[in-house]
């Protein structure tokens, strides 16, 4: 542009020339922004897509360490759940971390060990009575029929009195039987519901 310039100041170039020139000029100003256009978009996306792939591993990695670290206290409860059985209810998950959700779940998970350890240890404790008491019974009429069956000579009225025994015996344990029973039965709740008018 400046040669245009000089040249129409100088008198060297004619109108038509100048015009021409400055034509150029301005179709080759416009030809370079293009090409600068079109170089800083490619240059653009280019940078655009690495940082998107940057971002996107960074962003994988994080989320990958996060969820690890979410999923390690569900893992130590999955675990303790599998593990729980009657003869292992001793077993604590006890959790340590922030407040949140996942310790409540543990927590709850301890609580219900607790009360389920108690339940078994009463069931325990109940069997181990139930068969004392039932035991007893047994244990006299067996003497009781032993004692008389061991003299070598029995009379009408001992065996009479044997047989009266037995049955008190006998009585006690249908008493205990009929008692189990009774439990039994509430334990397993109300399965058949009337309506009372």
């Amino acid at each position: 542009m400046r040669a245009c310039t000089m040249a129409e100041n100088n008198g060297t170039l004619k109108r038509a020339q100048v015009a021409k020139c400055k034509q150029a000029f301005a179709d080759a100003t416009r030809f370079g922004a293009a090409n600068q256009r079109a170089y800083d978009l490619h240059a653009l996306l280019l940078w655009s897509l690495v940082g998107l792939g940057v971002a996107t591993i960074v962003t994988g990695f994080l989320g990958w360490a996060i969820g690890r670290r979410i999923l390690v206290p569900l893992h130590k409860v999955t675990g303790a759940a599998r593990r729980a059985s009657q003869e292992h209810l001793d077993e604590r998950i006890g959790l340590d971390g922030p407040h949140d959700e996942l310790k409540e779940l543990a927590d709850t998970f301890d609580d219900m060990l607790d009360r389920l350890d108690l339940a078994f240890a009463s069931q325990r404790r109940f069997v181990a009575n139930a068969s004392h008491e039932l035991r007893t019974p047994l244990t006299s009429m067996r003497t009781l029929i032993d004692v008389v069956m061991a003299k070598p000579t029995r009379t009408t009225e001992q065996l009479e009195t044997v047989v009266g025994r037995v049955r008190e015996a006998l009585g006690q344990s249908e008493a205990i039987i009929d008692g189990l029973l009774t439990l039994a039965r509430s334990d397993s709740g109300v399965t058949d519901r009337k309506s009372v008018v």
